[in-house]
């Protein structure tokens, strides 16, 4: 079961420390894009894991390819283009871990990925295809998307879609409102955070604002609360699932924590065989969310994003060491 992450691959600028950006603020290249963190969390954790995406031909690039490798992530549908440059964002944190992105792509070269460079791919019947909404702006790679999702529903494969809202991409937030009900009835499972419910629904209370999500072939909807754990729901039940608190950890970073959880979760359907086309119990998913929690709570404990990932080694050291 291999997971197939489609959309942008970039730089995170991180600072040296928290807080507004200023002549003291330093900045260390840390290769992301929330698609290649969760390739690169499925691969850490033992899985087969691909990045379809492209980069500039350009030094960036060249980091991009070699940390997605390094991290076990197989990079041969990772194109490279002289026609545009390697996405950028610089981060800003804040207290706890949070932060905000600011992104130099206009255009980047992951945005001219197209349709055609699909061509080589053949998906299987249980893979996994995984895509995010910083990718749907009007480009090329949007339409890629729609080529990649009709490629992997005829072959049998799990679609998964995190909602991940960058509202600073979209020049109008009602372009980004349709675009995310665009391709959320595309997917069999979804990933919302508690600040993206109310954009996405218009309500804030999961319980009006989760059954507006069950559109199309959608299934399971992962609903995160960061620091205030998590829930699956369904599409034949009125109530979570499942719920997992976070683990409480002095958290650095939060860069990638979400894509890191939904990555872990990815990677533990996998390793355990199941299906998120198959109907999972309450036993199964308490298991997936405990374990994605502790692969998110793990990865904010360093700067940076993949480097802070943890393999499997690591994460047996953290459960054995770390209650909630």
């Amino acid at each position: 079961m291999a997971l197939y992450a489609i959309g942008e691959a970039l730089i995170d600028f991180v600072p040296s420390r928290s807080g507004k950006p200023d002549a003291d603020m330093h900045y260390t290249p840390a290769v992301g894009g929330a698609p290649l963190n969760v390739a690169a969390a499925y691969a850490k954790l033992g899985g087969t894991s691909y990045i379809l995406s492209q980069v500039g031909d350009d030094a960036f690039g060249a980091q991009i390819a070699a940390t997605a490798a390094t991290a076990g992530v197989d990079t041969r549908y990772l194109q490279r283009t002289c026609e545009a440059k390697t996405a950028l964002a610089f981060v800003t944190l804040h207290d706890g871990g949070e932060r905000e992105f600011a992104f130099y792509r206009d255009p980047s070269a992951d945005m001219l990925y197209a349709p055609e460079n699909l061509a080589a791919i053949t998906p299987q019947a249980g893979d996994i295809l995984h895509y995010c909404s910083v990718s749907l702006v009007p480009c090329p790679m949007r339409e890629a998307h729609r080529a990649a999702i009709d490629k992997f529903r005829a072959a049998g494969a799990a679609i998964s879609f995190d909602i991940n809202l960058r509202l600073p991409l979209w020049k109008n937030p009602a372009d980004l409102y349709a675009a995310v009900h665009e391709f959320l009835p595309l997917a069999d499972i979804i990933k919302i955070s508690d600040d993206e419910l109310a954009f996405v629904t218009g309500e804030s209370d999961p319980a009006r604002g989760i059954p507006q999500l069950f559109q199309g072939h959608v299934k399971y909807v992962v609903y995160t609360c960061g620091a205030n754990g998590a829930a699956i729901y369904d599409r034949h039940s009125d109530r979570a699932r499942g719920w997992t608190d976070a683990y409480r950890v002095n958290a650095v970073d939060a860069t990638g924590a979400g894509d890191a959880f939904i990555g872990g979760l990815l990677a533990e359907i996998a390793h355990l065989g199941l299906s998120v086309h198959g109907d999972l119990s309450d036993a199964q998913i308490n298991a997936l969310l405990d374990h994605a929690a502790k692969v998110g709570a793990i990865t904010t404990l360093q700067r940076g994003a993949i480097n802070s990932m943890p393999d499997r080694a690591r994460l047996h050291d953290f459960t054995a060491r770390k209650p909630k």
